[in-house]
Parts: structure tokens; sequence; C-alpha cells
């Protein structure tokens, strides 16, 4: 799933395993920019948010050459903090903000002030997919999805809605409006944060890093706790080439699966698309309004070397499963391929919160997690 259960240190603790992250331009306010960290997969009504880590979205300016962005070093943060409220009691929550932004919300509660909004809660997940299809596939090395069956329906997670003007996050890039976008959990000791989750494109792990048996540099090594904590805007010079390896074996696999090559590997066993895919954050343009569909379309433009035309991002409807499948069998160019599940349990609202309101379903857990 998108970045559900990505690692098997946050099994242990659900509130702090990010699910998913989205950001877009709002469809409902122009100028103002929408992100959506959302955690806790398969939540209760009972769930609640950590009150241990810090929730933590991070906006950097990036800058184009040819067919690779660089992220700068300014940065733009939120940090979002909960209680443990007692029995019976809402959980309230903080929000603080680079530009200055300080106030306390409440948890199922929309806020508003200053042109920001904010919303935390219980809601509807937002993802789709056919998990047990795309691990058919990574098992078994032929396309597989027949069965259609969308992994996340009915279920519910914890949602964190931040709307914010983004004139005041372009200045403080010197006009750039090319941003990265990830998301982090982490927990601060002396001082010092200790990552324990951060998410940026959705299916880097559980996709691309899940499977480590075609992998000869670190056959059968779990990474991506590893990977979980690595700072995305500075990896690890002694881990990357890990990672480089793990992306390179996987990414040819995908390829291969129509029989034909889009990406021919270089003499070194580089694949085109992994350097793009390891500098891994959302790639949005806030030059660009709202649109749906065009989740990738900025990378989609980098790997070939041309203008990206959209605001990129993430919308809350778009099928990243079938978009990031596609591009990685056969370029974008030919056939469509996907699992079959087009929509979410609840089709986003564009309204703000943007997110729908929970299912509250009593679901058994799906297969592959009870093996």
């Amino acid at each position: 799933m998108s970045d559900h259960f990505s690692g098997p240190a946050v099994l242990g603790d659900p509130s702090v395993d990010i699910t998913d992250l989205f950001a877009f331009p709002s469809p409902e306010r122009p100028g103002h920019l929408v992100l959506i960290m959302d955690v806790f997969p398969m939540a209760t009504a009972q769930a609640k948010f950590s009150d241990v880590v810090t929730h933590r979205l991070r906006l950097r300016p990036l800058t184009r050459s040819g067919g690779q962005v660089t992220a700068g070093m300014a940065e733009y943060g939120i940090d979002i903090t909960f209680t443990d409220p007692p029995e019976g009691s809402a959980q309230e929550g903080h929000i603080i903000t680079s530009d200055g932004r300080d106030a306390g919300i409440v948890a199922g509660e929309p806020f508003e002030q200053t042109g920001m909004r904010v919303f935390a809660g219980l809601a509807s997940d937002p993802f789709f997919m056919d998990i047990e299809a795309a691990i058919r596939t990574d098992m078994s090395g032929t396309l597989s999805f027949d069965s259609a069956a969308n992994t996340a329906q009915d279920r519910d997670c914890l949602t964190i809605v931040v709307e914010v003007p983004f004139a005041p996050i372009v200045q403080r890039f010197d006009g750039v409006a090319l941003i990265a976008v990830i998301a982090e959990t982490l927990v601060t000791r002396r001082g010092a944060p200790i990552r324990l989750e951060r998410v940026g494109r959705p299916e880097i792990k559980n996709v691309l890093m899940a499977n480590p048996m075609r992998d000869a540099r670190a056959k059968g090594v779990e990474l991506r706790d590893l990977y979980n904590r690595e700072d995305a805007f500075a990896l690890s010079p002694v881990y990357r080439p890990l990672y480089e390896s793990r992306l390179d074996a996987n990414l040819a696999f995908f390829d291969g699966l129509d029989g034909a090559t889009a990406w021919p590997v270089g003499p070194d066993g580089r694949h085109p698309l992994r350097d793009l895919l390891l500098d891994d954050f959302l790639i949005l343009d806030l030059a660009h309004p709202f649109g749906s569909g065009n989740f990738l379309e900025i990378e989609r433009a980098l790997a070939d070397n041309r203008p990206h035309t959209s605001a990129g991002g993430r919308w809350l409807d778009d099928d990243i499963l079938d978009d990031l499948l596609t591009w990685m069998v056969n370029g974008g160019r030919g056939e469509r391929f996907g699992d079959g599940v087009d929509a979410p349990t609840k089709p986003a609202s564009l309204t703000f919160p943007y997110v729908r309101e929970p299912n509250k379903a009593n679901l058994p857990l799906p297969a592959f997690l009870r093996a």
C-alpha cells in the first residue's frame, strides 16, 4: 500500500506509520497550498494521534537542470503535535509554521486563522490499490492484476490537512515556485531529531524497495527501516549505494514485465529512473493551478527532458499505482497498465478539508497482513 506498513519498525506502533502524503494547489482557494499527511493505517474510531512524535511537513525549493532537479537549502516547515487526552475527551493539537503561524487545534474540528485552515481527525482512507495483486506480480514475475479488489476499501486513517497561503513560501524561496514536499514523523532527544519514518512519493518503499531478492548487492536485506531514518534531502553517502542497487534491480524487473525494454540500463547497471526516484519527494509547481491526474507529470517531463505542463504533486483521487506501473513498464508509451482499481472508497471533495468522512467499518485484517 502507498506507504502503509512500510517497514518492520512501524508495525509496532501504527500511530507513527505515515500512510500517505498529498500536495496540491487548493481547488477551492487559488493562491493556497494544501498538504495532507495521513497516519495510522486501518484506524478505528478509538485511534488517537501519537502524543510522542512530531508530525512534520518540509518544503524546499528545486532548481531544474536538464533531466534532474536539485533541492536548495532554504526550508519551510510545518510541525503538528498532539496531547494524550483524558479518557472521553477530544484530543488537542498544536501547529507551528516557519512563517510564524502558531495555533491550537482540536481533533475532529476544522480550524481557520489568518488564511490558514487545519483539520485533524479520522477520515476515510483515500488510498486505493489491489495490494495482493501487486504482491502476486512481484513474486511471479508476471502481470497479475486481474482481481480488481481495493485493499483499502472501507478503511479509515487519521489525517492532518493543512492549507496555507503559498506566497510567503515562494517569497522565502526567492521566487522559486518549483518545490519539493516530504512528510516525517520524528522524536526529539537532546535537541536532535530522530526520524521514525518519512514519505515522499507513494510506493517507493513498498513497491521499489520491498523485494530484496533481485538485488545482488544487498540480497535478502530489509532496507526500508534504514531508508525511513534518512533525511530525504541528504541521503547518507555510506548507505546510498545500497538504495541505488535496490532501485536498479527492481526498476529493471518492472521494465521487463511486458517483454520489452523501455529503459535500457547503463553499462554499470544504472537504471535511467534511479536517481530521479531516489530524490524521494513530491514535486509541485505552484505557478500552475490545481488539476487532477498530474501525479508524476513533472517527473515524466524531467525524464524526457521537456518542459512540464502542470502543477504535478498528488491529488487525493490520482491513480498512482496505474501511473507508476505504466511509467516503469513501458515509459508511458503504449498500453496503460493498472490494477483495475480506479477510485477510492469515497471520492475526494473539492472543498476543505478535501478528505471524506470515516467509514467506521469493523473489518478483518487483509490476507497479506495476516500472513
